[in-house]
């Protein structure tokens, strides 16, 4: 562990550890269950294995209560609680150094926890989560490992984007799982999505269609009414200028005009 401490591994510093432990056969301790129970069993340890002995604080020496805490959010109108979270060092409870001998010292310790600090945070962290939130890619955050089943990882350059699963490489410090060009694999989904929008994409268009005929059908129907307004509107006008009375005898004669103060 002197490499973590001393930053020879720099930026790697975890997974290097990781890497050497898995090349050496030294196994780690980890808690198991089997028909009798749980028990300590030593297996070659996987990448959280070795994260967590490094950001222990009893590796160097200490005892702290309360690293971690709860956090209610609500997802889909659901109220869900991720527990589990990680406290900044200044929050934790409890924090009582130099309780018992411990592997490396506390100023060692400090100096390993800002090495891994900047691993986790630096490009292409191997404890990054998420979809990647930039490239065109389409199945970005949604692909699985068909080997391990974690989430796939993206890469971009040249043509088209890559779809990589690190799985292998961080958990067991073997070749990476899987790894394959997005250009085909986009192109086949990109068709079968088409297609299963196609039948609905035509029926609404045959919607749009009647809805357009319905609305010309009423437009129609309003300037039918129109025209049958003004011709017996023209009707009516010339039944009153033809039928007017006659001054002299009273009765109607057609096309006599009227006179003033008739």
């Amino acid at each position: 562990m002197d490499q973590v401490s001393s930053g020879s591994w720099g930026r790697s510093a975890v997974r290097q550890v990781h890497v050497w432990l898995r090349d050496e056969g030294i196994a780690l301790p980890v808690k198991s269950h089997d028909l009798e129970g749980r028990l300590i069993a030593w297996k070659l340890p996987l990448y959280s294995t070795v994260h967590n002995v490094l950001t222990n604080p009893v590796y160097a020496g200490a005892y702290a209560f309360g690293r971690t805490t709860s956090k209610v959010i609500i997802e889909e109108g659901r109220k869900r609680v991720r527990r589990g979270l990680r406290r900044p060092q200044m929050e934790w409870d409890v924090l009582l150094k130099d309780q018992h001998e411990g592997y490396i010292t506390w100023s060692e310790f400090e100096r390993n926890q800002q090495v891994i600090a900047n691993n986790a945070t630096g490009k292409g962290s191997a404890t990054a989560r998420g979809a990647v939130r930039r490239g065109g890619l389409l199945l970005a955050g949604l692909l699985r490992c068909g080997h391990c089943g974690r989430k796939m990882y993206v890469a971009y350059g040249g043509r088209a984007g890559r779809y990589h699963c690190e799985g292998g490489l961080v958990n067991h410090g073997t070749k990476r799982c899987i790894s394959f060009g997005g250009l085909h694999v986009d192109q086949a989904i990109g068709a079968a999505v088409l297609g299963a929008l196609k039948p609905l994409g035509i029926d609404a268009a045959t919607k749009a269609l009647e809805a357009q005929a319905s609305e010309t059908s009423a437009a129609q129907r309003q300037l039918e009414l129109a025209l049958q307004r003004a011709r017996y509107e023209a009707a009516h006008a010339r039944q009153q200028r033809c039928c007017r009375p006659c001054q002299s005898s009273g009765r109607w004669r057609a096309g006599a005009p009227l006179e003033q103060g008739a």
